[in-house]
C-alpha cells in the first residue's frame, strides 16, 4: 500500500542519510489518508532469509490471547541484534507498530544507539496484521477481529516470557531474569511502549516513547492547529479554505467542477473527498519536517510550500490550487484511487498495512483529524469531518464497524495523558501535530508525569514527529543531539 510503503521508505531514508529531503512525496499519518490509498502491495510470504547480516526469525505467537482460537498460533517476524550485548545487559524491545518491521533499525535509530551505549540487545518485533505477520488468510471484516490493542499488548508480554528460549535458539545468546527489559517505540508504537510498561511492570523495567499520542480521540481537530502554527503562510491557506468552503456551500456544480479541475482533482466526485485531499501536502510537510542540514543546498520544505503564496499576485485560492496541482502532478498521484474515501474497500488481500491501521482507527482509536470548530482558524475545510473519515468503516469491514469507538473506555483504562507509569522517557517535537495528544501538550501535564515515578519529559522546539527516534545520528542541529544525550542519561539512570 502506498501509505505504508512510503512511510517505511521515509523512515529508512532518515536512518541512512545525512542530507535533508523535500518530504512532500511522503504521506501523513492521517488515518483517512491511509485508508484512501489502500492498494494491494506485492504479496509476500514469511520465509527465512537474510537482510544484510541479520536474519529474520519467526515466533509462534497466539492468534488470540483470550480464548477464541485456543492455542492456535501464527508466525510473527522478529529481528535480533546482539552484536553489542554484554551478558546481563538490558534488552530493548521495539514493536514496529503500524509499519512493517525493518532491519534498518538494527543498525541505526535511537533504540540501536541506546543498545550500543549500554551493552544491550535490540529486538524488533513486527505487530500483528502488518508486514508479513498475519494470523488470517485474508483481510475481510470477520478476519480482522483478532486485531485488537489487547491482543497486541499480550503479544509483547507473551514474547518476553518466551524470549530466553527463543533468543538462545535463534542467536545463541543467553538472557534471563537478571536482564532488564526496556520497551521502545515511536508514534503508535510509542504508545505501546508506555502501555506495556503500565500493564506489565513485572516484565518491563523502563520505556522510551517518542511522539506517543496517548490521549485517544475521535475528534482530533488540534492537529490542524499545530500545522497552522508551523506554517508562516497559514493565514493565506486559511483564507483560501474559507473561499473554497463558500464555493462548496453554493451548490453551483459547474463552479465546483472548475475548481476541482484547477486543483488537479477533477476525478473526485465527492466534495468531501476533494476537501480531504487538500490536507495531504500540508500535513505531511509539517509532520515530517526537518530543516536542511547545515551547509547543504537542500531546500527548506516549509519555505518551498509557502513560496506558492508569495507570488506577485495574491489570490490565495488560486495559489493553493496551483500548489496542489503541481504536488499531484510531480508525485504522479492518481486522485481517484489515492483520495476516494471508499477506494479499495472490496480488496481483502493480505499485506495491506493501511487497511490494518484503518481497522484499528475504526474500532478502537479514531484519531480522526477533523476541521477545528469556530472561531478557531482552519487550514482544512469544514467538510473534513470525523463523520466523513469514519463513514467508510462499514464499507471496509461490515455494518458492525461504525468508526466511532467509545475511546473513553481505553483512556480510562490506560490513563490517557496520565498513564501512572514510572521510569519512562517521553520525547516530543513541538512542531509535531501529534504532540497535542501527548504528555507534552501542556506544561502542567508534563510536570505531573515527571513528578510521578522518575519519568523524564523531553521536548524539541523545532523538531517534529519521531525525529529523535529515527533521525540520522550524525545530525547535531535543532536540538536532536541535546535530546539524545538526555535520553541516554535517563536510560542509564533507570538501569
Amino acid at each position: 500500500m502506498r501509505q505504508a510503503q512510503l512511510q517505511r521508505a521515509w523512515a529508512e531514508y532518515l536512518l541512512s542519510s545525512d542530507s535533508s529531503l523535500d518530504n512532500s512525496q511522503y504521506t501523513t499519518d492521517s488515518p483517512v489518508l491511509r485508508m484512501a490509498r489502500l492498494q494491494s502491495s506485492a504479496q509476500q510470504k514469511p520465509k527465512l532469509k537474510r537482510q544484510g547480516s541479520y536474519q529474520e526469525y519467526y515466533f509462534d505467537q497466539k492468534i488470540d490471547h483470550f480464548g477464541l482460537r485456543g492455542n492456535d498460533t501464527f508466525k510473527q517476524k522478529i529481528y535480533i541484534n546482539g552484536d553489542n550485548y554484554v551478558p546481563g545487559g538490558p534488552v530493548y524491545l521495539f514493536n514496529s507498530g503500524e509499519t512493517p518491521a525493518s532491519p534498518s533499525y538494527l543498525v541505526a535509530g535511537e533504540p540501536y544507539v541506546l543498545a550500543k551505549a549500554t551493552g544491550g540487545m535490540l529486538i524488533i518485533m513486527e505487530h500483528r496484521y502488518y508486514g508479513v505477520s498475519y494470523p488470517v488468510s485474508d483481510m475481510s471484516g470477520p478476519n480482522m477481529r483478532y486485531l485488537t490493542l489487547e491482543n497486541a499488548l499480550e503479544d509483547i508480554a507473551y514474547f518476553v516470557r518466551s524470549a530466553p528460549a527463543f533468543v538462545n535458539k535463534s542467536v545463541g545468546l543467553t538472557i534471563g531474569s537478571e536482564n532488564k527489559w526496556i520497551a521502545t517505540g515511536g508514534s503508535y508504537s510509542g504508545n505501546l511502549a508506555v502501555w506495556v510498561r503500565r500493564e506489565y511492570p513485572d516484565l518491563f523495567h523502563a520505556a522510551y516513547a517518542s511522539s506517543a499520542p496517548l490521549l485517544i480521540s475521535t475528534n482530533f481537530y488540534q492537529y490542524d492547529q499545530v500545522v497552522g502554527r508551523a506554517l508562516p503562510c497559514a493565514q493565506n491557506i486559511s483564507d483560501a479554505i474559507l473561499t473554497l468552503d463558500a464555493i462548496l456551500d453554493s451548490g453551483d456544480r459547474s463552479l465546483i467542477a472548475s475548481w476541482k479541475n484547477a486543483f488537479g482533482l477533477g476525478a473526485l466526485k465527492s466534495d468531501s473527498d476533494f476537501a480531504g485531499a487538500l490536507t495531504d501536502q500540508l500535513s505531511n510537510t509539517v509532520q515530517y519536517y526537518m530543516p536542511p542540514a547545515k551547509g547543504s543546498n537542500s531546500a527548506d520544505a516549509i519555505d518551498t510550500l509557502c513560496s506558492w503564496f508569495n507570488r506577485s499576485y495574491n489570490i490565495p485560492l488560486q495559489n493553493f490550487a496551483d500548489m496542489t496541482a503541481a504536488y499531484i502532478r510531480n508525485n504522479r498521484i492518481n486522485p481517484a484511487s489515492a483520495y476516494s474515501s471508499a477506494s479499495g474497500a472490496d480488496n481483502i488481500d493480505l499485506y495491506q498495512d493501511g487497511r490494518s491501521w484503518y481497522y484499528q482507527t475504526c474500532t478502537q482509536f479514531g484519531y480522526w483529524q477533523a476541521a477545528p470548530p469556530e472561531p478557531l482558524r482552519r487550514l482544512r475545510s469544514k467538510y473534513v469531518t470525523k463523520e466523513w473519515q469514519s463513514k467508510p468503516c462499514q464499507a471496509f469491514f461490515g455494518e458492525g464497524v461504525t468508526g466511532q469507538p467509545d475511546v473513553s473506555v481505553l483512556n480510562k483504562r490506560l490513563g490517557g495523558l496520565f498513564p501512572s507509569v514510572s521510569r519512562v522517557v517521553f520525547v516530543n517535537g513541538l512542531n509535531d501535530p501529534w504532540s497535542e495528544l501527548s504528555v507534552a501538550s501542556d506544561p502542567s501535564v508534563a510536570a505531573i508525569n515527571m513528578a510521578y515515578g522518575d519519568n523524564v519529559v523531553i521536548t524539541m522546539s523545532k523538531a517534529s514527529h519521531v525525529t529523535d527516534f529515527y533521525f540520522s545520528s550524525s545530525r547535531t542541529d535543532f536540538g536532536v543531539d541535546i535530546a539524545r544525550k538526555r535520553i541516554l542519561a535517563a536510560i542509564k539512570s533507570f538501569l
